[in-house]
């Protein structure tokens, strides 16, 4: 695993222990609100119902971040995210030290805290180029997703652990102090401009004497985000490659009809099978060295995502419980590979001033990913026996890949040697130091 990004820049040590910790925080009140929820009303509808509330607002709340992140200081956008969201953490836990606590208190806070808390999503990746150099991106991006699988694994037990220990209450102070850390650990940033703003008080009088390049930057700063997916190739390609690898996410929706109809309704089985892909995913980023040498990361990328779909439809096919298991951890190493390249081709090919809208949209994807798929593959699953459901659901979604690697030339092409950062428009070597980049 490539571990240059946190031995040698400093910013990015502080934005990656931040971003994990708040991942913890994210992951005990997933666990902590419905189990509140359930235990004030017994009422499944409204454990679901506040899930979809929370998951929601953070959807909505990742796009608009990623538009916030263009147009103000990134620094000051996160750390008023996180303080918002540590506020969220404190009043949950007060709520919960009540005689009566409210339940509607329990919703107002959880959309807030999904809301306004993953604002500071898209801006914690947007700055991340700037802290280290372009040949370290693939490596940020492993850590990146180490980071969020080990968190998505270990908080919910950890949440678990806490309220059977103690009370729910303690769970949103523990979350509450996390959130504080990372506050501490982001106020120590250097202000992160978005690019317009820095050209702006620096390098206005260059562009007042280049006419030309004044009118590129102006067309730069007008660019849609709309506009860079079709005007990019390889931007484009990426994010269609995140739609497909989220329309087919939900596999596991079919594990609980899969092991009682394929393995003899064997609880340990369906265990097994839902660790499959984590253990995947970390085993993948652990190993990701190699990525980094890549010399065509989007052929890696398109050929991935096809094999991930590929293997994963061989679950359905076999009936032995160990072959299952290894299918899907390879199902989940390759989504893992996809989920890091992705990362690394949007933070080179998109323009440092549509960063945050773009890691935005990213955000967005992974977030939505699941409940997307999730409803496809449940469909598959009303009409097909369990295993059938597997097979036809993963191959609809390898045709999907197989046509994109068709028509993604771009993307299939795209050299991990040769790619330049781009910055306000302006392509440059990337061999700058996280500091440069900074000053650009």
């Amino acid at each position: 695993m490539d571990l240059r990004p946190l031995r040698e820049s400093a910013p990015f040590r502080r934005v990656f222990i931040a971003r994990t910790i708040s991942i913890f925080g994210i992951g005990m009140l997933m666990v902590g609100v419905p189990i509140q929820m359930y235990a004030l009303t017994e009422s499944s509808f409204l454990v679901g119902l506040v899930a979809a509330v929370e998951g929601g607002a953070a959807i909505v709340g990742m796009i608009v971040g990623g538009g916030l992140a263009d147009r103000y200081d990134r620094r000051l956008l996160i750390l008023f995210a996180r303080t918002v969201s540590g506020i969220t953490f404190v009043g949950l836990a007060v709520n919960a030290m009540l005689d009566s606590p409210s339940v509607i208190a329990i919703f107002v806070l959880a959309f807030i805290n999904g809301l306004i808390g993953s604002i500071s999503v898209a801006a914690l990746l947007a700055v991340i180029p700037a802290l280290i150099p372009k040949d370290q991106l693939v490596g940020a991006g492993a850590l990146n997703v180490l980071g969020a699988r080990a968190g998505a694994v270990v908080s919910p037990a950890l949440g678990g652990m806490v309220i059977a220990a103690a009370s729910v209450a303690w769970n949103y102070w523990i979350a509450a102090i996390g959130t504080a850390i990372t506050i501490a650990l982001l106020y120590g940033l250097p202000p992160l401009l978005p690019p317009k703003h820095d050209g702006e008080q620096h390098d206005g009088e260059q562009r007042d004497s280049d006419k030309s390049s004044a009118a590129a930057g102006e067309q730069a700063r007008e660019e849609t985000v709309g506009d860079l997916l079709l005007r990019s190739r390889v931007v484009g390609g990426v994010m269609a490659s995140g739609i497909i690898a989220m329309l087919g996410g939900g596999v596991l929706v079919l594990v609980p009809a899969l092991v009682d109809q394929q393995f003899g309704g064997d609880s340990r089985a369906a265990g097994m099978l839902y660790a499959a892909m984590a253990v995947g995913a970390v085993v993948a980023t652990v190993t990701s060295g190699w990525l980094t040498r890549s010399a065509r990361p989007g052929m890696v990328l398109l050929v991935a995502g096809a094999l991930a779909f590929l293997v994963q439809a061989a679950v359905g096919a076999v009936a032995a419980i160990a072959v299952a298991f290894v299918f899907l951890v390879l199902a989940g190493a390759l989504s893992s590979v996809q989920e890091v390249l992705r990362f690394s081709l949007l933070q080179i090919h998109t323009p440092t001033s549509m960063l945050g809208r773009v890691n935005g949209l990213f955000s967005a994807q992974q977030a939505g990913g699941l409940a997307v798929g999730a409803v496809i593959a449940g469909a598959f699953g009303s009409i097909f026996s369990a295993a059938d459901a597997v097979i036809y659901y993963s191959l609809s979604g390898f045709v999907l890949s197989l046509i994109l690697l068709a028509f993604a030339g771009g993307l299939r092409r795209v050299s991990g040697e040769t790619t330049p950062i781009v910055v306000d428009g302006e392509p440059h070597s990337g061999s700058d130091s996280g500091a440069e980049l900074a000053e650009r």
